[in-house]
């Protein structure tokens, strides 16, 4: 949804077209456990969960987001078990974004802060109301540093599509182009970051308006997009710098835009219908191939409840303290550690100060025990180098400034010759 380039890829777009018509499904190698779900049950949204997004203003778009959950004219719907994000043709000057005059008015939800997730299945089940031409729904992802609003101050100052501010779409369509949806990547880091692919429905069109469950299974090294359990595309991200930290959930609908359009004149109102939102964990207790209600973690494990910071710059400390809560006496342990940290297992304080031969991208996993249960956070802490040689890889997710300006400057060339958008 910020403003991001859309990748054109002939060969890949061919190759994917012909694979997808063959119907090729996932081989699971595992079960899921369901972790998270809001199933959309009462008749609010869950602000637990979700920020209503009022001062996004993307690509030209011609809606005003808005919180409106309450009134005759609300954008957002929680009834009868499922959510309704619903845009309206009205003229209106934005409360968001300083009276600005739009002619519609929408709903944008993110879980910035409130859920945020690192690896495992991301899910939701899905259905739209209308193909009628000029609507842009979405359910995607950004990286949890972004300088979005909500702004917790928790090192949330990274532009898009940077580390800590990349996206991925697991399902964006537009009516304009009705019979296809696009699953895409935008960062930094080129091709082994991941590209566009795009579904094409079996039965065109037709197939927005039936529920569908749209999911991306994420891992350091691999994402892959499904629509039920046809798999979509599977990329290989293990040589990207970016993707290995938390990030959060969108739920949209814009009008109109960049990749939106031309809006239908008989068009006034679009609905997206939400049934779930989900995240679950791989297990090999069961074989579930999506995100199961009666999978659910039953045992009374701790929570962690804190977000680690994920960047440090060489000769500089980095603190964090890992907090949890829990039934019973918790323990507290590092697992996985560079050689440059150190974790106090009594405070939860994890501390070191990198050298410049230490930038990179330095995996942790911090884990919090109760005896019975036992809960882990993995993520990157990527040093970036203040000067000098730096010994590490290209692929490690951090290196010398010099490296970051070729990405940047790489970056610019290829958005030179690309369109540009945000998918919404």
């Amino acid at each position: 949804m910020l403003i991001k380039k859309q990748l054109n890829n002939v060969v890949g777009y061919v190759f994917f077209g012909l694979v997808m018509s063959l119907g090729i499904t996932s081989q699971a190698i595992a079960g899921w456990q369901l972790e998270w779900i809001d199933d959309f049950d009462g008749n609010r949204v869950n602000k637990d969960n979700w920020t209503s997004q009022v001062q996004a203003n993307y690509n030209n778009e011609v809606q005003c987001y808005t919180d409106d959950d309450t009134s005759a004219i609300k954008n957002y719907d929680v009834s009868d078990g499922t959510l309704k994000i619903i845009s309206r043709r009205q003229n209106n000057n934005c409360a968001g974004l300083n009276e600005t005059f739009k002619s519609w008015t929408s709903g944008r939800l993110n879980s910035k802060d409130k859920r945020e997730f690192l690896y495992g299945r991301i899910e939701s089940r899905i259905k739209f109301n209308s193909v009628k031409a000029g609507s842009w729904p979405a359910f995607w992802m950004l990286e949890n540093r972004i300088n979005e609003h909500p702004s917790a101050n928790d090192n949330d100052f990274v532009g898009w599509p940077n580390p800590g501010a990349g996206e991925i779409d697991v399902w964006e369509w537009y009516a304009n182009s009705p019979h296809t949806y696009i699953t895409n990547f935008f960062n930094t880091g080129g091709a082994q970051c991941g590209r566009e692919v795009r579904y094409n429905y079996p039965n065109g069109s037709a197939d927005v308006l039936d529920w569908h469950t749209y999911a991306m299974e994420w891992s350091s090294d691999t994402i892959e997009f499904f629509i039920d359990d046809t798999l979509v595309s599977s990329q290989d991200v293990s040589n990207c710098a970016q993707y290995k930290e938390p990030m959060f959930v969108l739920l949209n609908v814009a009008m109109g835009g960049n990749l939106g359009g031309t809006i239908d004149s008989t068009l006034n109102s679009a609905t997206m219908e939400v049934d779930y939102v989900a995240h679950c964990t791989e297990t090999t207790a069961n074989s579930e191939t999506r995100c199961n209600v009666n999978t659910v973690n039953t045992t009374d494990t701790p929570v962690i409840s804190s977000i680690a910071p994920t960047t440090v710059i060489s000769g500089e400390t980095y603190n964090y303290t890992l907090t949890a809560s829990g039934d019973g006496n918790l323990t507290m342990a590092a697992t996985v550690l560079p050689d440059w940290l150190t974790f106090d297992s009594v405070s939860g304080r994890l501390s070191g100060t990198p050298s410049i031969n230490d930038a990179g991208s330095n995996t942790v996993t911090l884990t919090a025990s109760d005896g019975t249960g036992t809960t882990s956070q993995t993520f990157s802490v990527n040093v970036f180098a203040t000067g000098g040689s730096n010994n590490s890889s290209d692929n490690g997710g951090g290196g010398s400034m010099g490296f970051l300006l070729m990405m940047l400057l790489g970056g610019l060339l290829l958005m030179r010759s690309a369109a540009f958008k945000q998918p919404n």
